[in-house]
């Protein structure tokens, strides 16, 4: 496959907009893409999907959103964008071609694909975070008759219509499509809940309080963006533990740094939960046939568990012999920041913020081309 100076695996937001800067910066830069299209994890999203960023914060570097789009721009509006930044940075990217391992190769980097080698200078990862869709392995799972999907193959509410759905994790995307779902006719949605969420609105009195707070607070000590969030939750959202949601053990900022965990970012599901339409469960322990088994011991018989229950970012077999990974499989240093182990080697888009991660990409894409260009000068 040849060299270059830069090669980016990763054809999402986060990827193109790190390869548009590294270009601009001078070097000659290849995208390594797997599917056939950029955005191809957006392109998979359910029917109905918004950007939980506001439009104009969301913008990748070296072109703006149009304010067509209005606020919360479309999964289709979204995916668009993408491709016409890819196509006005004249960007080259290599489909089809899964990137497998990263070697150390001399000064530089050798990037083993699906499609042979290619050597760089310098080494950015963006396949992203939500890259391998992960169910967990309950006991008994195997004996269930009734339908187990991920939220990855979420599409619309329309299969689920007079159906009892049970959700597990209802956090950003369970909240969201257990209440897409209610809304789409389904005979009963409850939530399974592990772990007490932050929770945050999308829009209050018709402003993006929360995506203006959040980025106000990604310059903010943490604890006071704890602080901020609980009052905002409370004024908002009131004492949600007689609903079956406690109070979040820790804040919302100290919760995406330690546990990168994202808040909860309510568009009616919490309106729902008060009026009792939907209900809160307790964790599953196990399966048994027809059966989920809570903890407790409290059997219910759902047509679906759909288990919004996270990804893999799938880095272990790629970049996991380098040292680079935490135990959560998470790049060690992000943010497109430099890891002294291994110089020339960056990731980029694995860092939930409150404001979202979109918002950060330029800042880091950037980071990552000046590093670049001075490196490889």
């Amino acid at each position: 496959m040849g060299g270059t100076d830069a090669v980016v695996a990763g054809a999402g937001p986060a990827g193109l907009a790190t390869a548009a800067m590294l270009k601009r910066a001078g070097l000659s830069t290849t995208i390594l893409e797997r599917s056939d299209a950029v955005g191809s994890s957006w392109r998979a999203r359910y029917d109905g999907l918004r950007l939980n960023t506001i439009r104009w914060s969301s913008s990748l570097p070296g072109y703006r959103m149009e304010r067509k789009y209005g606020r919360w721009p479309t999964r289709d509006e979204w995916v668009g964008y993408l491709e016409r930044y890819a196509d006005r940075h004249g960007l080259d990217v290599r489909f089809g071609t899964e990137l497998r391992r990263v070697e150390r190769s001399g000064e530089g980097w050798r990037l083993q694909t699906s499609n042979g080698s290619l050597d760089a200078g310098f080494a950015v990862v963006a396949i992203g975070h939500d890259h391998d869709p992960k169910i967990p392995q309950w006991s008994g799972l195997d004996s269930f008759t009734g339908e187990l999907m991920h939220a990855a193959s979420y599409r619309n509410p329309a299969p689920f219509a007079g159906k009892d759905v049970l959700i597990v994790g209802p956090g950003n995307t369970g909240s969201e499509l257990a209440y897409k779902i209610l809304r789409g006719g389904a005979g009963r949605v409850r939530a399974s809940m592990r772990g007490a969420p932050n929770v945050i609105k999308r829009e209050v009195l018709g402003l993006p309080l929360y995506a203006l707070v959040g980025i106000a607070n990604n310059r903010a000590p943490v604890a006071v963006s704890d602080f901020g969030g609980r009052l905002l939750q409370r004024a908002v959202f009131g004492d949600l533990s007689k609903y079956g949601v406690p109070r979040a053990p820790m804040g919302v900022a100290t919760s995406i740094r330690d546990r990168r965990v994202a808040p909860l970012f309510d568009d009616g599901f919490v309106d729902a939960l008060k009026r009792g339409e939907i209900q809160i469960l307790p964790v599953i322990e196990r399966f048994d046939g027809p059966d989920v088994v809570l903890a407790g011991g409290e059997r219910i018989q759902p047509d679906v568990v759909i288990a919004c229950t996270g990804y893999d970012h799938g880095l272990e077999p790629i970049v996991g012999h380098l040292g680079v990974l935490d135990d959560q499989g998470s790049p060690r240093v992000r943010d497109g920041k430099d890891d002294p182990r291994t110089p020339g080697l960056r990731f980029t888009g694995y860092s939930p913020r409150l404001a979202g991660q979109l918002c950060m990409f330029k800042y880091e894409a950037r980071r990552i081309a000046r590093a670049a260009r001075r490196d490889l000068a």
